[in-house]
């Protein structure tokens, strides 16, 4: 298949908070600090993991014929918060380690919920790109 490029451009309008327009949607991140408006960003990146995990997941049991009724991910991660706020740290400034729990409810055993969750992990682009780094290069406009 062809690449396909995702774009988003943001703002920061007053305080902290942050919008974008993405499609017909307008995105908000804040901090609790600012108008706590909506999640702070690195919220919104446990959420696009836990979402990126649930809507995967949907595809994989429709392609192999299960029933989902339902998915919940539970994302937790740990971050020492001493490199973003500019204090020096053998720590990354990013988060340390991800734990993801999924409740799926369908009929399947433990066994076959985990290589569900297993085979949707590995085809998750957001899981992937915490697993793998990825060229990221940074520019002024």
């Amino acid at each position: 298949m062809a690449d396909k490029i995702y774009h988003v451009r943001s703002s920061m309008t007053e305080g902290w908070k942050i919008t974008a327009q993405v499609r017909k949607h307008t995105l908000v991140i804040d901090q609790p600090s600012g108008g706590d408006e909506g999640a702070n960003p690195l919220e919104t990146f446990l959420f696009s993991l836990a979402a990126c995990i649930s809507t995967i997941g949907k595809m994989v049991a429709r392609e192999e014929k299960i029933e989902l009724r339902g998915i919940e991910v539970d994302v937790k991660a740990v971050l020492n918060p001493a490199g973003l706020v500019g204090k020096e740290s053998d720590d990354p400034v990013g988060f340390k380690s991800f734990e993801i729990v999924a409740d799926i409810d369908a009929d399947l055993t433990d066994e076959e919920k985990m290589a569900l969750l297993d085979k949707t992990c590995h085809r998750c682009p957001v899981h992937d790109n915490i697993l793998r780094a990825s060229l990221a290069t940074h520019q002024i406009a």
